[in-house]
């Protein structure tokens, strides 16, 4: 009768065999393996964290040294340091004249404590040409219509652009997680397909039912302008809360917004563009200076 060490000897042996027996295929699983681990490494370093973070000025709040954070022009773009400002404003064309209010407010609004760490650096150009449509997001490039005659429009409208700017650039796009998803995914299927069983009810504007970027910046804006309003409804529509919660969690730390209102007429349950309904412009550039 064998021995246990003897069993084990024979097992062992038995397996050598084998392998010796399916030498080549042996040889060509571990050439696969071999072949698709540096695929995978490959990958990784393409699309991991570390190289995000080098090249997107999103994130670049994260990688300052304690002294270049007392700089707020300077910013970090792999191994080079330069001078970027936090706002780059152009005129097209460059003799056009714009309201000097306007320009007093996109400056106090994009470099206010809220929105500098989340918008900038931003290159904003006034077009005087521009009628239709009244906005144009291009990475951090924005160009907004000076044909917008409202002054609370323009300034809503440059809040909704703000929104996608904050969605797509500085919540942290990581190469397996998006914080941005777990907005999307309240509503929406994909791009533009809603969940089936999505309601009107459950969308701040008829503008946000047309993709889930357009839901996004709605309900930003939304909660920037119109925060108690929002909180009310959220007590009301679940899907409502579940995004009234998100940008408390994600996007507006401690209590910014909270407790907030600044239109000036009661809000209509329905609105298609949540830009058209007005606010009292003095009392928000005084809140979030």
């Amino acid at each position: 009768m064998l021995s246990n060490k003897d069993k084990y000897m024979k097992i062992i042996g038995l397996r050598l065999n084998y392998i010796f027996e399916n030498r080549n295929d042996a040889f060509k699983f571990i050439l696969y393996a071999a072949f698709f681990s540096y695929l995978l490494f490959a990958w990784q370093k393409a699309y991991s964290p570390i190289w995000e973070v080098e090249f997107n000025s999103a994130w670049e709040k994260y990688f300052q040294t304690e002294s270049s954070r007392n700089d707020e022009g300077t910013f970090s773009l792999g191994k080079k340091s330069q001078k970027k400002p936090v706002l780059s404003l152009e005129l097209n064309p460059d003799l056009a004249k714009v309201d000097e209010t306007l320009l007093k407010a996109i400056k106090y609004n994009v470099e206010s404590r809220i929105f500098k760490e989340k918008v900038t650096p931003l290159d904003l150009t006034i077009d005087t040409t521009r009628i239709d449509p009244r906005w144009r997001v291009t990475w951090t490039k924005l160009m907004l219509s000076w044909q917008i005659k409202d002054l609370s429009e323009s300034m809503k409208v440059l809040v909704h652009e703000l929104g996608h700017i904050v969605d797509l650039h500085f919540l942290p796009n990581l190469w397996d997680y998006d914080p941005s998803e777990n907005f999307y995914n309240i509503s929406w299927v994909s791009y533009n397909v809603k969940k089936k069983w999505s309601k009107m009810q459950d969308f701040l504007s008829g503008y946000a039912l047309t993709n889930k970027y357009e839901d996004f910046a709605e309900s930003f804006s939304f909660f920037v302008f119109h925060n108690e309003e929002f909180r009310s409804r959220s007590q009301k529509n679940l899907m409502i809360a579940r995004k009234y919660n998100y940008f408390k969690k994600y996007v507006f730390i401690d209590s910014e917004f909270s407790n907030t209102s600044f239109e000036k007429l009661k809000i209509a349950h329905y609105n298609w563009d949540t830009t058209k309904i007005p606010v009292n412009l003095k009392k928000y550039l005084y809140y979030i200076r």
